[in-house]
């Protein structure tokens, strides 16, 4: 497998040093979920030389935005975890593609980005040559590489095409969450953290249930019994985990006012009407 980081989607996104020091908290548990889990793997980079050209804090190259960042440590590890420990390879030491061709890549309907020599325009060639080799493509947080996967829950499909020739189109996975990464693990190769077992004597983690839908939930910030509330944004009910029946991991979930409470869930969404309880109620 060759997992290349996408230095495209570094695109002056983040709008402050908070902002971006978020980013870099979630890009760094990538890599360690990556090297925890993907044994047979290479890592490619761009050239640290060239890297230095895109923003990541908005005004400011990457450097000078990593040297923004006030949590030096935080700054260490990410260094150490994606630059140095990882040992990520520059790509251009192995180049295939020619900068003479041109690689545009799908970034919303009809709009294109030209992405010609740079990882993507790599890893694309490289896919075309190699058809039957499993590429993944790391993002930066809040890119405008968004473009949903039909196929995997909370991954991004890339879209590039070579030369303007439909023959030379391909289709790439791409993530930019630690939740995205277990997704595409389990899809891909059952390598999943995702399942939950009675037999951990552990308490379920949120991203261990149906809550892991980003297009379904958001966390709402409040809180009970120590459990993070999301809301379903279709129907605007509320949904936490259940943090006191270990034997039976459920759900609760209750109207959108948080007063009625519609019943439990299991850990994949399915909704038990029977058991509602008209004195359980969420106090906001």
């Amino acid at each position: 497998m060759e997992i290349f980081i996408n230095e495209v989607s570094l695109e002056g996104q983040y709008l402050n040093e908070a902002e971006f020091q978020d980013a870099v908290k979630t890009f760094t548990a990538i890599f360690k979920l990556i090297n925890e889990k993907i044994q047979a793997k290479k890592l490619y980079k761009e050239d640290s030389d060239r890297i230095k050209i895109y923003e990541a804090i908005r005004d400011s190259n990457f450097p000078t935005s990593l040297n923004q960042l006030k949590d030096k440590s935080l700054k260490t590890a990410f260094i150490n975890i994606v630059f140095n420990k990882s040992n990520p390879q520059e790509w251009r030491t192995e180049k295939l593609h020619s900068s003479e061709d041109l690689f545009d890549c799908l970034i919303s309907e009809d709009n294109y980005k030209d992405v010609s020599d740079t990882s993507l325009a790599e890893v694309t060639e490289r896919k075309l040559q190699n058809p039957d080799s499993e590429y993944l493509l790391i993002n930066f947080p809040n890119s405008s590489f968004r473009m949903a996967h039909t196929d995997i829950k909370n991954i991004c499909l890339i879209t590039i095409i070579k030369n303007n020739d439909e023959i030379n189109l391909i289709c790439l996975d791409g993530i930019d969450s630690k939740v995205a990464l277990e997704c595409w693990l389990e899809h891909k190769f059952n390598l999943s953290q995702l399942e939950y077992s009675l037999d951990s004597g552990q308490k379920i983690r949120d991203e261990q249930t149906i809550l892991r839908d980003i297009k379904r939930f958001r966390k709402t910030g409040l809180m009970c019994q120590g459990r993070s509330i999301y809301i379903e944004l279709t129907t605007g009910r509320y949904w936490y985990v259940d943090n006191l029946h270990k034997s039976n991991p459920h759900l609760e979930v209750f109207d959108k006012t948080g007063k009625n409470h519609l019943g439990e869930a299991d850990l994949n969404g399915n909704i038990n009407y029977s058991k509602s309880d008209k004195n359980k109620t969420i106090d906001f």
